[in-house]
């Protein structure tokens, strides 16, 4: 499978992670930003090989966009990238804790109908897509979104990040992972495991 051009928005601790994880792993990245001139995200982009350009000008060169900005600002972000973002495969790994709902995917298939979207990178912590090792086990990532090529993809970019990618369904089960945010935060925080809490999904072959 080729290397898809990554346009990661979003210049917070989960985008940088991601895009080092990514271009460590040979993908090339782009970060989009309003202001790619920045001083801090200019050596922070070269010390991992990504560019830097606009926001609009990032998505229309890669094949896949990376959506980590803060969740409560893609109301006005998603109308403004959606020319850009056409039919291109999406993540959305946004977190809008004080809204309706946590992820935006109805709002990017809204103004971006032809996208296909997917919601990944959202349910656990950075530190896991920076080690995804738990003392020589690997953890899990769940995701949602249509099956088909783009799936190939996000597993694919999942797998780099070496979690393992389980998906839970198409479009209507990105709930069910926006749960594993909920239960991430319950156990990282509100029961002091820490932010290095991940989960794995274990399987079997029962015998009749």
């Amino acid at each position: 499978m080729t290397q898809p051009k990554i346009a990661v928005i979003g210049a917070g601790i989960i985008g940088r992670t991601l895009a080092r994880r990514w271009t460590e792993a040979g993908y090339p990245v782009t970060f989009g930003a309003r202001s790619p001139e920045d001083a801090d995200l200019t050596d922070y982009a070269d010390s991992i090989g990504a560019a830097r350009d606009t926001i609009n000008a990032a998505i229309t060169s890669a094949d896949v966009v990376l959506l980590a900005i803060n969740g409560a600002a893609m109301e006005q972000a998603v109308p403004a990238m959606a020319a850009a973002i056409g039919h291109k495969i999406v993540i959305d790994a946004t977190n809008n804790t004080g809204g309706t709902t946590m992820n935006s995917v109805a709002l990017i298939s809204e103004h971006a109908p032809a996208a296909r979207v997917y919601r990944a990178f959202n349910s656990l912590g950075w530190e896991s897509f920076a080690d995804a090792n738990y003392d020589g086990v690997n953890g899990d990532m769940l995701y949602a979104g249509p099956a088909g090529t783009g799936q190939e993809t996000v597993e694919q970019l999942i797998s780099a990040t070496g979690l393992r990618p389980i998906r839970v369904g198409d479009a209507a089960k990105v709930g069910i992972v926006d749960d594993f945010v909920k239960l991430w935060f319950a156990l990282a925080f509100e029961q002091g495991l820490g932010r290095g809490v991940g989960f794995k999904i274990l399987t079997r072959d029962l015998k009749e």
